[in-house]
């Protein structure tokens, strides 16, 4: 009993170990973020001295025809809500028809359906551009959305997949005997009971949208259309750094994920333990 205890302790503390290391970087930044450039340069203490808000003042007002914010963030927003609408559309049905058919269940495309994640997606860059470019879309949010999309969808398919699972398909059955069709039920019925699954899918999509710079470099040429992570790199010259604003705009961009993330957590952990435990 004594050993057991003892083995919890160090447990937890090895526990609170890489939590802490994991928190850290954010802490940092977000304590950073409040400090004028000479203590950021000093480093001599963790909490500012002199705290201020110039540096989120000269983020958010300091606009210039090639650095815009606000707008990079709007442009995140906009980008990132329509990837999570056209990936739950594509996850939901494609997750259901997979749940309900033996034959799609049982197939390469359900074995294979996390494959994309295998490979790194750079080596995806070229083609993409040369497939926008030549349907005119290059510098286009379609393009950027059409990928992220593309991106998600597969895990969220995956997730939902086994929400719809745990449905009971004699409440299916019933509302087809009541007169509902197919797609009445999938929408009024179905739906409603995989929420938690869409909202973990949602969740994914939107974060996974609204983090990437990867491809946003290489599909997005105006400055007006930059997204959030690429606004962030106009603080960063070749011969100077601006941290102030890019430690503020650095927490602005956090800032959402949080949001969004924390309150949900419980639905999308769930989301992830519901195909763990078949019944």
């Amino acid at each position: 009993m004594h050993l057991k205890g003892l083995n919890k302790i160090i447990a937890g503390i090895v526990i609170a170990i890489i939590i802490l290391l994991m928190i850290w970087p954010f802490f940092y930044i977000f304590l950073s973020s409040f400090k004028p450039l000479k203590e950021i340069m000093s480093k001599a203490t963790l909490l500012p001295k002199n705290p201020t808000l110039k540096n989120y003042k000269t983020l958010l007002f300091a606009r210039t025809p090639v650095r815009d914010f606000p707008r990079f963030l709007y442009n995140s927003l906009v980008i990132s809500s329509l990837t999570t609408i056209c990936t739950i559309a594509i996850a939901s049905i494609s997750a259901y028809g997979i749940s309900r058919n033996k034959r799609l269940k049982k197939g390469i495309i359900s074995r294979f359906l996390l494959l994309l994640y295998v490979f790194p997606t750079v080596i995806l860059l070229v083609p993409l551009y040369k497939i926008f470019a030549f349907l005119n879309l290059y510098d286009n949010f379609i393009s950027l959305i059409i990928v992220y999309s593309a991106l998600a969808a597969p895990f969220c398919t995956w997730l939902l997949t086994s929400f719809f699972d745990n449905i009971p398909r004699d409440i299916e059955e019933s509302a087809s005997i009541d007169g509902a069709s197919s797609t009445s039920t999938f929408i009024r019925i179905v739906l409603p009971l995989a929420a938690p699954g869409l909202v973990a899918a949602g969740a994914y999509s939107f974060i996974t949208a609204w983090g990437e710079y990867m491809f946003a470099l290489v599909l997005i040429s105006s400055n007006l259309k930059k997204t959030g992570p690429l606004g962030l790199a106009t603080f960063a010259a070749e011969q100077y750094i601006e941290w102030g604003p890019l430690l503020a705009g650095s927490v602005l961009i956090m800032l959402p994920v949080f949001l969004i993330f924390l309150p949900i957590s419980g639905y999308f952990i769930k989301g992830f333990t519901a195909g763990a435990v078949k019944e």
